[in-house]
């Protein structure tokens, strides 16, 4: 997943829950069930900070990476 530069950008969960993932090419939004494009992963779980992909036997979990700034009120 390094080298296709994804990162998890943001979750929304509800009835139909889905990840919200950074590219290199842009944004992709991916319900659970969906296989990454240009990729034989498949998008298993969606947690309000975290997604797990699944390939064959092996799993990785990604965490929403925190790119806000710290500041005042």
């Amino acid at each position: 997943m390094e080298e296709k530069g994804i990162k998890l950008a943001g979750t929304l969960l509800g009835p139909v829950s889905v990840a919200i993932l950074e590219t290199k090419e842009g944004y992709l939004v991916l319900p659970v069930g969906s296989l990454l494009p240009g990729s034989e992963a498949v998008l298993r779980r969606i947690e309000s900070d975290r997604v797990v992909l699944a390939l064959k036997d092996e799993s990785l979990e990604i965490a929403l990476e925190n790119t806000q700034a710290g500041g005042g009120q």
